[in-house]
């Protein structure tokens, strides 16, 4: 069976890290979590691993507003599709079913209005040549993003003088990124549908704590690998709230053996 790998920075999950970390283990796909040595809170159903095994900066980087770390764990996940052979699963993916690749590809069709490829579950082949080139442009490049036009990469280049991964929109290592390098590619064939990674869409993120679970009669679940949560708006829906006695997250916290209490948001 295949590996599922995430980064975790910060000294604890919360109830929706440890749902989703142990959805993997109950069906037998033990997750790999790389942290660089603050997390104290580690269950037996993880296996942790030292992150500087697949990428050693001397800091965390670090959004110098927000404070984020979505970058690091954009350019991590590069990292980390370029040395092994595991699939990326943020920790916010619930597994339905263990998570597996074709021919080492895992990743949802493009949303073309939006001009994005999802990254919370991703898998490319070491030799994939839409990887090689992000790993170029990431780590081997003046960072200017290629997708934008010629006059804004000029104005750009104008107005800051060179780039920094703190000069670039937070999100250019992620799904701008993907979408430029795979889409219109013989890669992207080798996508699934987004339904089978992300079937409830981020509009529909009220479903989470509705207790009239028909409203989710849309889901096939035989058909789907994974329920993605979106961790920031899982937190502004369930922080300080009531978990709604049989919602969907109630029912899957119940089967997991999770108590939200132990593990705050």
């Amino acid at each position: 069976m295949e590996r599922v790998a995430t980064l975790w920075i910060g000294k604890r999950f919360s109830f929706l890290e440890h749902l989703c970390l142990k959805s993997f283990a109950d069906v037998d796909q033990k997750p790999i979590v790389y942290h660089y040595g603050d997390l104290e809170d580690i269950p037996d159903y993880i296996e942790p691993r030292d992150a500087r095994e697949i990428y050693d900066t001397p800091e965390i980087y670090r959004d110098p507003i927000t404070r984020s770390v979505a970058v690091h764990a954009d350019l991590f996940r590069l990292q980390l599709m370029q040395k092994t052979n595991y699939i990326w699963a943020d920790a916010d993916a619930y597994a339905v079913r263990p998570f597996e690749t074709k021919n080492g590809y895992l990743f949802p069709n493009a949303n073309l209005k939006k001009q994005r490829i999802m990254n919370g579950v991703l898998a490319l082949p070491g030799d994939s040549p839409g990887l090689q080139a992000m790993c170029k442009y990431a780590f081997d490049s003046d960072l200017v993003p290629p997708w934008w036009t010629q006059e804004h990469r000029e104005t750009y280049r104008q107005m800051f003088n060179g780039s920094t991964y703190w000069s670039l929109p937070i999100f250019s290592f992620g799904p701008p990124m993907l979408f430029h390098f795979l889409y219109g590619t013989p890669e992207h064939e080798m996508a699934v549908h987004r339904s089978v990674l992300y079937p409830i869409p981020l509009r529909y993120r009220g479903l989470w704590n509705d207790p009239d679970l028909s409203k989710l009669d849309f889901l096939k679940w035989d058909q789907q690998m994974s329920v993605h949560f979106f961790g920031s708006w899982f937190r502004k829906i369930f922080l300080g709230r009531q978990i709604n006695s049989g919602s969907l997250v109630d029912t899957l916290l119940r089967k997991h053996g999770i108590d939200p209490s132990e593990h705050p948001l």
